[in-house]
């Protein structure tokens, strides 16, 4: 088995050992992460027509092609 090592904030490592109290299936916080990552790698990925409309958004956005939804 392998080892990561991650560094998160310290207003992380609060919420994770409040989760893990309130779920205490979960033993501690390797098991967490595991569960996780399990969890991110089996997603289903987003559709090509998603991402490319998500990235023609993000351009509007930064050269300020966007309205209030008060003016829509």
């Amino acid at each position: 088995m392998s080892t990561l090592n991650v560094k998160i904030p310290d207003e992380m490592e609060d919420d994770l050992e409040t989760f893990l109290e309130d779920h205490p299936h979960y033993l501690n916080k390797s098991e967490l992460a595991r569960d996780a990552l399990r969890h991110l790698l089996a997603a289903p990925r987003l559709s090509q027509r998603t991402l490319t409309d998500d990235h023609v958004s993000r351009e509007q956005i930064a050269d300020g092609e966007v309205v209030t939804l008060d003016d829509v």
